[in-house]
């Protein structure tokens, strides 16, 4: 799935919002945070992008017989408002905010890492739930 030339990547971003199903976009390259402290690595259909605090929310997935690291939903949401577009943060939030029983949003850890992360959302999940 991802490059696992590069030990320190996290899945992260339009990759981990196709994940979870949090967007319609289609995935052209897969997109891979860095610790910002290291150097960008160049691989062929790959977006690295360099991000601080890059064990906030990461977690890991089994796909086939590999284990990757993917940031939860939670942050997901959180860096798609710091990295993407308006239009597809605000729709992945509608869709992170569609309470289902399998996935119910967590609203108080997504509100910590907003405050951690210096992303203010209120308004935007205010006018969503009401």
């Amino acid at each position: 799935m991802t490059d696992l030339s590069i030990p320190n990547g996290v899945i992260c971003l339009i990759s981990a919002l196709c994940y979870y199903g949090l967007t319609d976009e289609i995935m052209r390259e897969f997109w891979i945070a860095v610790p910002h402290s290291t150097t960008s690595p160049i691989r062929e259909n790959a977006h690295i992008v360099r991000m601080r605090n890059i064990t906030l929310g990461q977690t890991t997935i089994k796909i086939g017989n590999q284990k990757l690291k993917i940031f939860d939903r939670e942050r997901t949401i959180i860096d798609a408002f710091r990295y993407l577009d308006k239009e597809t943060s605000l729709k992945a939030l509608r869709a992170f905010l569609k309470t289902n029983k399998d996935t119910k949003p967590d609203i108080k850890k997504h509100m910590k890492y907003a405050k951690k992360l210096r992303v203010d959302l209120n308004h935007y999940i205010a006018a969503f739930t009401l």
